[in-house]
């Protein structure tokens, strides 16, 4: 199959077995380290994430290479008290995505991308916040779209792009 057969759909559920995948496979792993173990997502700083998903501001979508589910997109804003990892303001959403293993690579992320920053945009949305590894090629995946780096603690930096 080809990138072409790409559809698009909301993310209506964030309990089942598919996104509690994509969500651990969103975790960057330096190589050579063991992957975080899967009960991580199950941590409360986790679960916040995509507890109770379908609050006000939540927006996301999962894509499908014809019948089966390969990846992710999720937002959602948080609060000043209670601020998430790539958290700017509390009227900017943050931001997660993941392709299954083995299908990075392909374009398929950038498709995702593309179709959840046009909704972002429709919605009204002014920017849109993500925390990533520094060391995490990512990093210059989402520079390259234009994102930019607003924070940096050495480690980890929280990234904006203006819609």
């Amino acid at each position: 199959m080809t990138i072409m057969e790409l559809t698009f759909h909301p993310l209506e559920n964030t309990t089942t077995a598919f996104f509690h995948e994509v969500f651990h496979s969103s975790f960057y792993t330096p190589p050579g380290a063991p992957p975080l173990p899967f009960e991580t997502i199950r941590n409360p700083e986790m679960r916040r994430y995509y507890e109770y998903w379908g609050r006000d501001g939540d927006l996301g979508f999962i894509v499908k290479r014809g019948e089966e589910e390969i990846g992710a997109i999720w937002s959602r804003r948080f609060s000043k008290e209670a601020p998430g990892y790539g958290f700017v303001d509390a009227d900017v959403p943050e931001l997660g995505i993941a392709i299954k293993r083995g299908l990075r690579g392909q374009g398929i992320g950038q498709k995702l991308m593309d179709h959840f920053l046009e909704a972002l945009r429709q919605r009204g949305d002014k920017q849109v916040s993500l925390s990533v590894h520094g060391d995490n090629h990512a990093a210059q995946w989402y520079q390259r779209m234009g994102f930019r780096t607003v924070a940096f603690d050495g480690k980890t930096m929280t990234m904006v792009l203006d819609l």
